[in-house]
């Protein structure tokens, strides 16, 4: 389950040599090939010198190391040599003896687990445990119950793995044997992760680093960052997650450990896909494709070609998609893999056909979709106990269904949607996509029929669709979800509380690091802006709901655009015209500045933006917050509260960059606690800004302004 797992082995004090604790110290700071090298002197001197014994203590300090550099079939060798040096000595029964042996099969089991080849892993950890119970050795126990552990992990017995790996903690903690007490709470801080309790997994890897990161132990640190990381992730918190993920790579590239690199570069591939910057997680999916372990490793391949595929489809290239994932597809099958847990995301191959038939679907490539949905339903049928297996088959049979162009066939799969939406939330990927086809359905007839009713019903299914996001922190699905309901709000000429869908869609994007979900948003509310008296007009006229959904048609379902045109959205910059800094409770201008020739003292502009300052107050200053911003003309007006401080900025151009750089300065300009005394003392006094104050707020202005970074 979880790799690169096992380390500092010694199954009795025989083994306790300078020669084989120097092995083990390379491999405990994650220094494999000097680890590797090492072991091949003290193999070569005691071959010379006869020792047999010793001579397999320096072959399992080597296995030890290059298992961890991904090399198997080297490893696979020295465990066939070490086996038959086993075999030539005598007394064989003595318990030196069956210790290494002991030794031998877990390390063989160790490879056959990497491989994802279970059941002969599971067996032979258990021979090893076995052997080792035998023969006393308590520090072997805890490494083969460990291994046991993550083995029956890896195939979703987690209540099973959570015993094992506590008998091994608790027996480390006994014995006070440090590294056997970190890889316990690495691997129970993982399966708390599968298992959604994610303050508990918390607890186990703070645990943890409280012992690795003073010692500088890089390799267990790094995959403590990892599952931190991705308890992150499914909190929503994005950039948190990305800092981790960033701090594990690091570690990582320096102890060249690669299957651990590769999934480093997928768990932030994967941070870039959800904040929908598709190519930049494309860059990092791809830096595993240079791996060549990766390339030849048909077990863990699937899994990331699976990723690379789905990332392409939502970019619109349905051939590559179709390709890798169709790579993935025959590898599974291949090795008949139904269901692997990794330690930072799960590989199923129906998720890998899923996506198949939806990339099929978008390409208009039909040929084999009745292949594909029966590869589906002969594993449901071969696992009536998951009602995961039995919802996807049904999710692909409704998707292709809506796919025709047949009317009947759109109204069955209808009811194959409702019928996911009302049963229980297994996958709530699952449910989701249900909903958002279902909203697509209904639209559809709602644009057919113009019945009010089934507007009630798309209203619905978006407070579900919130509920979900909400619960489970998906922050870009809740922002998606706030767009459509703007968008359902302008339908019933709601115009304000349109505004208030945009604002609290942006503030979450914003917020959760979704930078270009944001921009797109912002881009709307702008248009709308711009349209506002269209709107205003078309609701004085009453017009009918035919007429009003031909103009919110275009996008409408924000669900289905955001993946594959997001990434197209330019974030364009706005061109500014004023900046005032005003204390609110007196309207005084403490700080002004024109950034362009123009008659800025203009009657007509003035007042608007005393109006903007006026209307805004309450607005601003409330929690609901249902107004960010207003159009003037070819003006847009944003005002921000700080501190007791207005801040106001008139601009030409796009909102989202504006409100960056208007968030910028206002967080700068906080910051400095002598300029906001200051500012205090100056309206207390009644008098100036001192020259100082101002060269400061001006050097401020024209670093922030002036230079357009949020593109980057």
């Amino acid at each position: 389950m979880y790799k690169g797992k096992k380390k500092l082995k010694h199954p009795n004090n025989d083994f306790l040599t300078r020669d084989f604790n120097k092995i083990i110290q390379y491999l405990n700071k994650g220094e494999f090939q000097k680890g590797s090298e090492f072991a091949d002197r003290v193999i070569e001197k005691n071959r010379k010198n006869k020792n047999i014994l010793r001579e397999i203590d320096g072959i399992i300090g080597k296995i030890e190391n290059i298992i961890c550099l991904g090399q198997y079939k080297n490893a696979f060798k020295l465990i066939k040599n070490g086996k038959e040096l086993l075999y030539k000595t005598q007394n064989e029964d003595s318990i030196q003896i069956k210790q290494r042996k002991a030794y031998i099969i877990f390390l063989e089991a160790r490879i056959y687990s990497e491989k994802f080849e279970m059941s002969l892993a599971i067996q032979l950890f258990e021979e090893s445990y076995n052997i080792r119970k035998e023969t006393g050795d308590k520090i072997g126990e805890i490494w083969s119950l460990l291994n046991l552990g993550t083995s029956v992990a890896s195939i979703g017995k987690f209540k099973e793995a959570e015993n094992y790996v506590k008998k091994s903690l608790n027996l480390a903690e006994e014995l006070d044997i440090e590294v056997c007490v970190i890889w316990s709470l690495i691997n129970l801080a993982a399966i708390q992760y599968h298992i959604k309790n994610l303050d508990k997994s918390s607890f186990y890897t703070g645990k943890c680093l409280s012992i690795t990161e003073p010692k500088n132990y890089k390799h267990t640190s790094s995959m403590c960052y990892n599952i931190i990381g991705n308890c992150l992730v499914e909190k929503g918190e994005l950039d948190e997650a990305l800092f981790y993920f960033k701090k594990s790579l690091k570690n990582i590239l320096e102890t060249g450990y690669k299957y651990q690199l590769a999934q480093s570069y997928h768990s932030i591939g994967n941070v870039y896909s959800l904040k929908g910057e598709l190519k930049r997680s494309l860059d990092y999916y791809n830096e595993i494709l240079k791996i060549p372990e990766i390339k030849n490793d048909q077990i863990i391949k699937p899994a990331y070609y699976t990723s690379i595929g789905k990332i392409y489809g939502e970019l619109g290239d349905y051939s590559t998609a179709k390709n890798f994932l169709l790579d993935a597809f025959e590898s599974l099958k291949k090795k008949k893999i139904f269901l692997l847990h990794y330690m930072n995301f799960s590989l199923s191959i129906t998720k890998t056909i899923h996506y198949l038939i939806n990339i099929l679907i978008l390409s208009n490539d039909s040929e084999n979709l009745k292949e594909y949905l029966g590869q589906l339903k002969r594993i449901s049928e071969e696992n009536p106990d998951s009602k995961q297996y039995s919802q996807l088959y049904e999710l692909d049979r409704a998707i292709i269904l809506k796919s025709s162009d047949r009317l009947m066939d759109k109204m069955e799969a209808e009811k194959i949607f409702k019928n996911i939406v009302q049963d229980n939330i297994v996958d709530h990927e699952i449910t989701i996509e249900s909903m958002v086809n279902l909203c697509e359905l209904l639209i559809y007839e709602l644009e057919l029929t113009g019945n009010i009713k089934i507007l009630n019903e798309i209203e619905t299914l978006s407070d579900q669709l919130q509920t979900i996001a909400e619960s489970r922190s998906l922050y870009n699905l809740l922002a998606e979800t706030y767009f459509f309901k703007a968008k359902i709000s302008l339908i019933h000429f709601e115009i304000n509380r349109a505004r208030i869908m945009f604002i609290k869609a942006q503030n979450t994007a914003k917020i959760y690091g979704l930078k270009r979900l944001a921009n797109k948003i912002s881009n709307e509310h702008d248009y709308l802006l711009k349209n506002l008296n269209i709107w205003k007009e078309m609701a004085d006229k009453n017009i009918s709901l035919e007429e009003r959904l031909k103009h919110t048609r275009h996008e409408f379902l924000y669900s289905k655009m955001v993946r594959t045109k997001i990434e197209e959205i330019p974030i364009k910059d706005d061109h500014p015209v004023y900046l005032v800094v005003i204390f609110p409770q007196n309207g005084r201008y403490l700080y002004s500045k024109s950034f362009q020739d123009m008659r800025i003292y203009d009657d007509d502009l003035i007042a608007s933006f005393i109006t903007a300052i006026n209307f805004f107050g309450k607005e601003a200053l409330s929690s609901s917050g249902s107004i960010d911003r207003i159009r003037h003309g070819e003006y847009m007006i944003i005002i921000k509260y700080k501190e007791n401080f207005c801040f106001g900025y008139v601009f030409k151009g796009h909102s989202f960059s504006a409100m960056t750089k208007l968030d910028k300065f206002i967080e700068s300009l906080t910051t400095l606690e002598n300029i906001i005394e200051n500012l205090h003392l100056s309206i207390k006094t009644y008098l100036e800004i001192s020259n100082e104050t101002r060269l400061t707020i001006e050097q401020l202005v024209n670093n922030i302004f002036f230079h357009n970074d949020t593109a980057h």
